[in-house]
């Protein structure tokens, strides 16, 4: 596979992270990505939180040497990105949380996902 995303949800960890790891095996490059989403913002974006993602985010990137961030629907956002750069798979870290599993659906029904343990 020549091009793979990792969706960065709620494991932000570089460091033994499954999805980064098997995207980084099975591909010749690995383009990670954060989706502010605004169903997620709109609930639960206090600016005290907001910030504390901002800084968050802003490791993740210096960690990965980059970090696409996008705003909007996460998995339409994942899906024209997987477009744009022709990527095979989405890789990402599973998710128990019902919001989760209902994106974790509706991606399967667009691109090949790959989901490891968190």
């Amino acid at each position: 596979m020549r091009t793979a995303i990792v969706l960065f949800t709620r494991d932000l960890r570089v460091h033994d992270n499954p999805a980064l790891a098997a995207a980084a095996e099975e591909a010749e490059r690995v383009l990670p990505l954060f989706v502010l989403d605004d169903a997620i913002l709109d609930r639960f974006g206090a600016p005290n939180r907001l910030a504390f993602l901002g800084e968050a985010l802003g490791d993740l990137a210096d960690s990965l040497g980059g970090l696409a961030i996008r705003r909007g629907d996460a998995v339409a956002e994942t899906v024209r990105l997987a477009r744009q750069v022709g990527a095979g798979s989405v890789f990402f870290a599973e998710d128990a949380s019902s919001f989760a599993q209902r994106r974790e659906r509706r991606l399967r029904d667009e691109v090949d996902v790959r989901v490891f343990p968190s």
